[in-house]
């Protein structure tokens, strides 16, 4: 009787080892399965904001080109205006500097 008693122990103990092994090796695996999922998130994540990123970037471009062309044109009708009024101011400029020099 005490001979069944300690086989029914040790098998109660070769039980446990094995179940506290397999779920050992059920944590690791659940570890590292959260592990690349988590990789795969943060990864995804990475990509949508970089892509977010240039996004963002195109429209600044964009929008910089945009008053950029403005700014040119804004500047080509100030040159022309200062041109038309320099051509107008012309004679009298030139009658003014000379009557200046002669008296």
């Amino acid at each position: 009787m005490a001979k069944d008693m300690l086989d029914a122990v040790y098998a109660a103990e070769e039980e446990f080892r094995r179940r506290e092994g397999e779920a050992k090796k059920q944590a690791d695996k659940t570890v590292a399965d959260a592990k690349k999922e988590a990789e795969a998130l943060v990864d995804a994540r990475v990509a949508k904001a970089n892509a977010d990123a240039d996004a963002e970037l195109a429209k600044a471009k964009a929008a910089s080109d945009k008053l950029m062309r403005q700014a040119e044109a804004d500047a080509e009708a100030d040159c022309r205006q200062i041109a038309q009024t320099a051509k107008k101011n012309r004679p009298s400029v030139i009658k003014k500097a000379a009557e200046a020099l002669l008296s």
